[in-house]
């Protein structure tokens, strides 16, 4: 669509907000002019809430999100140091407030095995608060989650992982984000197979690929065949919370 056609539909291009930026390898393109207008090239900026950067890992991005969640567990230190309020209700503001700002887009990081401890590390510092817990207590992670009653970070990223899964699966064949994840290719036997029950789906994430299989524990064509029947009542599923 031209320039001059959107305007004529009241439709208006932000150029203040229009960045041009290379993802992955290769230098900088340099600023362009369009219609007049500047186009700054930058190396990175926030885009729907999430960082992009011109490095093929998601770190910058979660870094960002984890400073981000320790600024919301400081405003609500008050709640956390109340002695009425169960701990229940505690850790469902917990899931609401932080955990929404914490892993905002996480079911698109490209995660390596450092970054899952990082993320794993924070989860369990903001527990220990949650029940005034002290680093120098020496309270084992098992111990704080039995409590707590919620289960390691990355089971939360994989569920909202499963959820894209399924809505991608359930795409009617033809659309662009289900033949992405849509690849036929040989299962075990390494023979080309056809259909789609006998696939074997690539969860694409930002630079980096995860195998779904490797994600989520279980066979990518039974996942598959699960997330187009069973939808996203797996997804949304809550974790059982502490009582008192």
């Amino acid at each position: 669509m031209s320039t001059q056609t959107a305007a004529t539909l009241g439709l208006r291009t932000s150029w203040a907000k229009t960045k041009l930026q290379n993802l992955g390898s290769g230098p900088s393109p340099t600023s362009l002019q369009t219609d007049g207008n500047g186009v700054e090239s930058v190396d990175s900026f926030v885009y729907l809430g999430s960082l992009q950067k011109s490095e093929d890992n998601s770190r910058p991005d979660m870094k960002r999100r984890i400073s981000l969640a320790a600024s919301v567990m400081s405003s609500l230190s008050r709640i956390w140091r109340d002695k009425i309020l169960q701990l229940s209700t505690k850790i469902r503001l917990y899931q609401a407030l932080v955990m929404s700002v914490f892993l905002y887009a996480a079911e698109t990081w490209t995660l390596l095995s450092c970054d899952e401890k990082t993320l794993e590390a924070f989860h369990m510092k903001c527990q220990g608060q949650i029940l005034h817990k002290h680093w120098s207590q020496h309270v084992t992670n098992a111990d704080i989650t039995a409590r707590t009653g919620l289960p390691p970070v990355m089971d939360f990223i994989r569920r909202r992982r499963l959820s894209v899964f399924g809505y991608a699966a359930r795409l009617t064949q033809g659309t662009p984000a289900h033949n992405a994840l849509h690849c036929q290719v040989g299962l075990a036997s390494g023979r080309s197979l056809s259909g789609t029950g006998d696939v074997v789906l690539v969860v694409l994430v930002r630079a980096g690929q995860t195998n779904s299989a490797t994600t989520t524990g279980s066979v990518p064509a039974n996942l598959w065949r699960q997330a187009i029947l069973r939808g996203h009542s797996g997804a949304t599923r809550r974790p059982e919370l502490a009582t008192r």
